[in-house]
């Protein structure tokens, strides 16, 4: 059998499993399984071999951070930083045009910073911003989008378990990954903002009008505003340490969920129930990483025996066509897999065949850790498999047609941001190279 037809033969028999419902793990499993026996013949004991590389995959210490800022994520969760936030930013912002969404974006945003889970900040806000958005006349395809969209930054904004994936994967430092996403996690934000004022604009009612309320005194917003001291704080020690090179991703991990464990007694909101399900949801996403990188390894393995990377490379040097259309074709193939498969899935099935076309093209490694994540991000607002749409449908009475309207403008946001950094990689690199 040839190379093409036993690539071809391979991604026909993912594809089937996925829309069959199996579960991207076991899938990825399956196709490795088949490549070591049908498609490698020199492998003489493919289940020893199987063995070997989930080992392999899964004793790295790059992925030890990986459990403690879920754990950070999970235990933030339970401390209600996020009320906090959203109550200080609301009162702040309350009286500018569509504030409530504003502070909702900006709460987003730094939840993301601190949790480093969109799931958890679209759920945490989606019971918080949205009831009092809806209640304040927000529609419900504004309010609904612009939580789903703001959960995106969490995998963007550092810390980010993605970018800790990705590191491990393309083996560079995961700090400088983290250190790279703060700007463009900075400009998705403002770019938020920007386009729902512009969308309030073209169709206004989807925003009520300011109501003249009583004016809050500026000793009693400061006063508020003292509850984002924690969070700056917690957001200063994880990054900071990592920036100044005090600390590494896994003392910082650590670091972040000694301080969210700190903050939750603080505010006396941890029982041992709570503490209990945090671990046990801390146990069970890190399984589901786990299990997918370790799949994911056996499928690698045969793609890299059959020098599939390698033949991409020369492929595309053959075509003598732009870098940029070479980079945009990739980006596409990122926006169909979003609708498939989740971030972490789409991580681990390219990279391994990507990156090194994209070194070859002379794209920086550090650089493509923010593209690839933000590619990913748009993932999680686009149907069918968008994990940020079925999440607030669940904390929700919104149907799922209703949410993914109001993601659609965001998705448009996202693609505009992704051609900014791709047209000035400055933006990613700047803060890594001062590191």
């Amino acid at each position: 059998m040839s190379l093409g037809m036993a690539v071809g033969l391979m991604v026909l028999i993912l594809l089937v499993l996925l829309f069959s419902g199996v579960r991207v793990a076991f899938a990825l499993g399956i196709v490795g399984f088949i490549g070591l026996v049908f498609f490698l013949p020199g492998i003489r004991s493919p289940q020893r071999m199987m063995g070997n590389l989930i080992w392999s995959a899964v004793n790295k210490f790059p992925l030890t951070p990986v459990p403690l800022f879920i754990l950070m994520g999970e235990l933030l969760v339970i401390s209600g930083m996020s009320e906090s936030l959203f109550g200080t930013l609301s009162l702040w912002l309350k009286k500018l045009r569509g504030g409530l969404c504003h502070a909702t974006t900006v709460s987003c945003a730094i939840f993301a910073a601190m949790s480093g889970s969109s799931l958890a900040t679209c759920a945490t806000l989606g019971r918080i911003a949205a009831p009092e958005m809806l209640k304040r006349g927000y529609s419900k395809s504004l309010t609904y989008g612009a939580i789903s969209a703001g959960g995106t930054l969490g995998i963007l904004i550092p810390p980010s378990i993605t970018m800790i994936i990705y590191g491990n994967l393309a083996g560079v430092s995961i700090g400088h990954c983290f250190i790279a996403g703060v700007i463009p996690g900075i400009l998705c934000t403002l770019t938020f903002i920007v386009m729902v004022d512009l969308w309030s604009r073209l169709k206004p009612g989807i925003i009520p009008e300011i109501v003249i309320e009583a004016d809050v005194s500026l000793k009693a917003k400061l006063l508020q505003s003292v509850t984002i001291i924690w969070p700056a704080l917690i957001i200063f020690f994880v990054l900071g340490g990592i920036y100044l090179g005090v600390t590494t991703p896994t003392e910082a991990g650590a670091v972040g969920a000694l301080c969210a464990f700190a903050l939750c007694l603080l505010k006396k909101n941890l029982t041992w129930a709570a503490l209990w399900e945090a671990l046990l949801a801390t146990v069970r996403t890190t399984s589901f990483i786990m299990l997918i990188l370790a799949c994911a390894s056996i499928v690698s393995f045969v793609v890299q025996y059959l020098r599939v990377p390698a033949l991409l490379t020369t492929l595309v040097i053959e075509l003598k066509v732009s870098r940029y259309i070479v980079i945009s074709l990739f980006y596409v193939l990122y926006l169909i897999l979003g609708m498939l498969v989740d971030p972490v899935s789409m991580m681990v099935m390219t990279i391994p065949v990507i990156l090194p076309t994209i070194k070859t093209m002379g794209f920086d490694p550090i650089w493509f850790s923010v593209v690839v994540t933000l590619a990913c991000e748009i993932g999680l607002i686009t149907p069918p498999v968008g994990l940020n749409l079925y999440v607030l449908r669940g904390v929700s009475d919104a149907p799922l047609s209703e949410i993914a309207f109001g993601a659609a403008p965001f998705v448009l946001t996202l693609i505009i941001d992704l051609v900014i950094l791709t047209a000035f990689p400055v933006l990613s690199l700047w803060l890594p190279s001062l590191m």
